[in-house]
């Protein structure tokens, strides 16, 4: 079933709907059943997707020049596209790498400290839900390599990073580093009242690591496991 799923999805067109069902065959034939029923996303805790960086801020840079927050976007709005295959409709801290900074914002901190607020209110202000933000890794060296998940101080965040690590696992034996809580530098994640995960998806300092997160098919990986690890979380 693994190697008939990733063999498919290869192959498979880059229009949403052919690369949906595909993407999702391997999470689904390991969710209960359960899982699967009022997939239109009431009743359930909301899904929000959390593309890191964005606007002044570009996040690290990987050792092809690409910035870290367009590959965030691109896995957020994969995984956005697939769930809503399945009839889930996920909050988006942001959908384009443009940002609405307030006009006192005139420095990049405070287009940084701005910005992160105005996610921790979208966050908070959701409810019910589960909160998965998307990042990239890098080290001084291009040694280090694959992915790893963070969970937030939050009650319920420790069972969603673990489902999520071992989907991620299932990708490349390079991802099974671990779940690790997240450090308290990081304001964002301190400060949500939600169940929430930092993915580190990959390092951008590793050459062939930072090829595949740069690659649709890569992507389209990642945002399968997001949307089967959100599913099998709240089911």
């Amino acid at each position: 079933m693994k190697k008939n799923f990733w063999a498919g999805l290869m192959a498979a067109s880059l229009l949403v709907s052919a690369i949906a069902a595909g993407a999702m065959a391997l999470i689904m034939s390991n969710t209960p059943k359960s899982a699967m029923i009022d997939m239109d996303g009431r009743g359930r805790a909301a899904l929000i997707l959390d593309p890191g960086h964005g606007g002044a801020d570009g996040g690290a840079v990987s050792v092809t020049g690409t910035y870290e927050s367009k590959l965030n976007l691109d896995i957020a709005l994969k995984a956005q596209a697939l769930a809503g295959f399945y009839g889930i409709v996920p909050v988006m801290t942001r959908t384009s790498e443009e940002i609405d900074y307030p006009g006192d914002a005139g420095t990049i901190h405070a287009k940084k400290v701005a910005d992160t607020k105005a996610r921790e209110a979208l966050i908070n202000d959701a409810g019910d839900a589960v909160l998965i933000s998307i990042h990239q890794n890098k080290y001084t060296t291009s040694g280090p390599k694959g992915s790893q998940v963070f969970f937030a101080p939050t009650e319920g965040s420790t069972q969603v990073a673990e489902t999520i690590q071992a989907l991620l696992a299932q990708i490349s034996e390079d991802n099974d580093r671990g779940i690790v809580k997240i450090g308290k530098n990081v304001y964002l994640m301190n400060h949500i009242t939600c169940p929430g995960v930092l993915i580190e998806c990959g390092f951008l300092s590793n050459p062939a690591e930072a090829r595949s997160l740069e690659s649709a098919e890569y992507q389209l990986k990642l945002a399968a496991v997001i949307v089967g690890g959100y599913i099998q979380s709240v089911s």
